[in-house]
């Protein structure tokens, strides 16, 4: 049986993926700061143990008798003073040589894979994840990275607003939206390849779909169909002057502005499976 800790086991994909690692007869054993809201959140067999990236000690006490290690990590600020993809990766490094990890799994994101798709534009997220990600690639730990394109999971949890559906505007190019059973189900397929190392593995979705079509075809799964409406970025980054939550959401709406994503999951698709959801089917 594969043994693996769970790092962000509390952030919104990741039951999907830890319900497919259980379906799949691993082992799982989540290291979270909030134990009530981990139990509330994970199926009952999924082992919690209490644990804190600033926490060298505690992280080796939770990777104990583990083989691999998943990072679902996230960097919401640039000010922050200690960040989960740069410190936090830093620590986890350092429990993991002590404990013998076999492997690093990582999500990461497509922007932190091929900065050019951006036209120029850059964001603190990724530069604080690549400065992480290469911390994992010297550290002589075996290691894959899984670089998604937008989640369609998304147009629920970050748009969707009762009755309502609001985007952004103008995202100018299409985006190879992917499922996160798709995503969950391809991850498991390199967890089990026990042959393949240090990988980055590019998680694109089966079509490519502009921001408005997204949101339209996703109303129609609605019945009444949600109302459909598109926010301008900078009428998002006026109101982020004000309100500092809306900062980062106009900083993420501005970078993904020019964003010209290409396909370039060939090879992912041939190694661990292609997916096969659409906006239409991946909430069945």
């Amino acid at each position: 049986m594969i043994r693996i800790a769970f790092i962000g086991a509390t952030g919104r994909l990741a039951p999907v993926v830890i319900n497919e690692m259980i379906n799949n007869g691993m082992y799982v054993r989540a290291l979270v700061r909030n134990r009530n809201k981990a139990m509330k959140l994970l199926p009952n067999s999924v082992e919690i143990a209490d644990a804190n990236l600033e926490d060298v000690n505690a992280l080796v006490s939770g990777l104990n008798g583990i083989d691999y290690v998943y990072l679902n990590l996230s960097t919401e600020s640039p000010d922050s003073t200690f960040q989960p993809e740069l410190d936090g990766v830093s620590n986890i490094i350092k429990a993991c040589k002590q404990c013998g990890i076999k492997r690093i799994f990582k999500i990461s994101g497509l922007g932190a894979f091929r900065k050019d798709f951006a036209q120029g534009k850059t964001i603190f997220v990724n530069e604080i994840r690549i400065k992480g990600q290469e911390l994992i690639r010297s550290s002589g730990i075996p290691y894959t990275f899984f670089h998604p394109s937008w989640f369609m999971e998304t147009l629920e949890f970050m748009f969707q607003k009762g009755n309502k559906i609001k985007g952004f505007k103008p995202i100018k190019h299409p985006i190879h939206w992917i499922a996160g059973k798709d995503y969950s189900r391809m991850v498991i397929n390199a967890i089990k390849n026990k042959s393949i190392e240090n990988k980055d593995y590019i998680m694109q979705g089966p079509e490519s779909i502009t921001m408005h079509d997204a949101l339209v075809r996703f109303s129609m799964t609605f019945s009444p169909p949600l109302k459909v409406s598109e926010t301008p970025i900078q009428l998002i980054k006026i109101i982020g002057l004000f309100i500092p939550k809306y900062k980062i959401i106009g900083m993420m709406g501005e970078y993904f502005t020019d964003f010209k994503e290409e396909f370039i999951a060939d090879q992912t698709w041939k190694e661990i499976g292609r997916p096969i959801l659409t906006i239409e089917t991946y909430r069945k």
